[in-house]
């Protein structure tokens, strides 16, 4: 039943050697199994698989190989009648809890907050109004546009009857710049993020066509302070405590194992293609 979500016979891996390396623990890769792994990428995605995902291929076989038997020799497959692929994913978990059993101190939170900053900054966020003239309804939306702009109210709602109709909204409320780009194109999202908050501006084009707008108010960019978030923090030192935990354990396990390619790992071929 070995990995029988890859198909059964792919990988007939159970090979002990006496006398090889590190204590006899060999993963051998044959040449039939990289072929048969090749096989079913293609048929999954249409056109074979690039040397370096064929070989990614392969290494993922052999750190599931390596995790399975390692879980095996725990016990962790007894009274367990889940496939070897849920074996090595009990013996990762067990990996990752090793690394996450102590709390992190408060000195270790705020050293991991410093660290990454920029990862919880707040960005810039934009409350603005448009009005839409299209370029498939109009011989010269931009002229069109300064015409607008010239007659429009600051104050008053009359800026709703203006322009053509589009598609999306015609207030956007708390925006980053990311998402207005998303939404416009990026050209667009620059030009709105150099605007002052308060009167109408423009023509401003976009992916539909021109823009008068006008930026209601603006939230800069700042970083929170720690007690803002720092349930988030723990947990994202946690995650990567875990995480680091398990790479460590998992290269010291790798260690203890010799992994054994075909000559040319069947990896050659599937460059030269």
């Amino acid at each position: 039943m070995l990995f029988l979500l890859l198909g059964v016979g792919v990988f007939a891996l159970d090979h002990r050697r006496e006398g090889g390396a590190q204590g006899g623990r060999v993963i051998e890769v044959t040449g039939d199994q990289v072929e048969q792994l090749r096989t079913r990428w293609t048929a999954q995605w249409g056109r074979p698989p690039t040397g370096p995902e064929l070989q990614a291929l392969i290494e993922g076989a052999v750190d599931e190989e390596l995790l399975y038997r390692e879980a095996q020799r725990l016990g962790l497959d007894r009274g367990d009648a889940i496939v070897r692929r849920r074996l090595a994913q009990k013996l990762t978990f067990l990996l990752e809890d090793a690394g996450d059993r102590a709390a992190p101190t408060a000195d270790e939170v705020a050293a991991h907050y410093a660290r990454n900053a920029e990862r919880y900054r707040r960005p810039r966020r934009t409350t603005f109004d448009h009005v839409f003239l299209s370029a498939d309804r109009r011989t010269d939306p931009a002229g069109d546009a300064a015409t607008l702009l010239g007659g429009i109210g600051a104050g008053d709602d009359g800026w709703k009857r203006l322009g053509d109709p589009f598609m999306l909204a015609r207030t956007y409320a708390d925006r980053t710049d990311p998402e207005i780009a998303g939404l416009f194109g990026t050209g667009f999202a620059d030009a709105v993020s150099a605007l002052p908050a308060g009167g109408w501006n423009g023509p401003i084009a976009s992916t539909y066509g021109m823009h008068l707008v006008r930026v209601r108010d603006r939230r800069p960019a700042r970083a929170p302070r720690l007690e803002e978030l720092r349930d988030r923090v723990v947990a994202d030192l946690r995650g990567e405590r875990r995480r680091d935990h398990r790479r460590a354990a998992y290269r010291a396990l790798r260690d203890d194992y010799a992994v054994q390619l075909p000559a040319g790992g069947g990896v050659a071929s599937a460059q030269d293609q």
